[in-house]
């Protein structure tokens, strides 16, 4: 395969998105990617905005010790009785340091996605309601790119992630982009209210859309575009994190180790078609 690629898509996932840092860890060397739009969705936002600012094993240690310290998905007296958008915050807030934030102020085109729901529902219906479509449309057709929550009136919002950093915004961005009712309150970002944006789209592409891109997803599908622009790498099998339990430090790290070991594996694969 011809490494060469001009973007580079972080998928959604949350706490599965530390497979991105095990996969690059191992093949990022190889790859020597440098592309010129970067884009992010959910858990993957954070995942981008790491590998840009050049601090995915201090994500790693971070998250990992927030996990060990946490024991239980519940936490009476914390937003909606769970630790979750406190760990999460806290952990953003630690790994993109002043320096990391103006690496990627610096770096090359990076944005985040969301999704902004019909302003006539309320957030609890919203969330309930695109959390439904998702999951079926997850079930049925099995593809990163989903359907019917677009059908049902969800819009995406293409936010310059680059230019939030500039801006002093980029920490209260990322933590937007991952926001999973009912463990996180539905927030606003300038203005509008926001859901994830992977309830839209689990790998969204950049735009505008342009030239050969490298797609990191932390689920299987079976359905995926038959696109030679495109080319996606996926888990071998499901990975040991669970998107939303901050309660075991070990399902980061074996998760963070099957990164590293499909990335092994994918390279041996390109070498053997070569």
């Amino acid at each position: 395969m011809d490494f060469d690629f001009d973007q580079l898509v972080f998928s959604g996932g949350g706490i599965r998105c530390f497979w991105h840092g095990g996969f690059l860890s191992e093949a990022g060397d190889t790859l020597a990617l440098s592309p010129q739009r970067i884009s992010g969705v959910s858990g993957g936002a954070l995942s981008a905005a790491a590998w840009i600012g050049r601090r995915e094993r201090d994500l790693l240690m971070l998250m990992s010790e927030a996990f060990r310290i946490n024991d239980a998905n519940y936490a009476a007296g914390r937003s909606n009785f769970t630790p979750h958008q406190e760990i999460y915050r806290a952990v953003v807030e630690t790994t993109l340091d002043k320096a990391a934030i103006e690496q990627i102020a610096q770096g090359p085109d990076y944005q985040i996605f969301l999704s902004c729901p019909p302003p006539h529902l309320t957030p609890g219906t919203s969330a309930f309601l695109y959390g439904v479509l998702y999951k079926l449309d997850q079930a049925v057709r099995s593809s990163p790119h989903l359907a019917w929550p677009k059908k049902w009136g969800l819009q995406r919002l293409c936010v310059d992630a680059r230019q939030a950093a500039r801006d002093g915004q980029l920490i209260d961005l990322i933590c937007a982009a991952a926001t999973i009712p009912p463990v996180f309150n539905v927030p606003c970002w300038q203005g509008d209210r926001v859901l994830d944006g992977g309830m839209l789209d689990k790998a969204p592409l950049p735009e505008p859309d342009q030239g050969r891109t490298f797609v990191l997803l932390t689920s299987r599908y079976d359905n995926l575009p038959q696109d030679t622009r495109l080319a996606y790498v996926q888990p071998s099998r499901e990975v040991a994190a669970d998107k939303i339990d901050f309660s075991d430090a070990s399902k980061v790290t074996r998760t963070w180790e099957q990164g590293e070991a499909d990335a092994r594996t994918w390279l041996a694969e390109q070498g053997d078609r070569s």
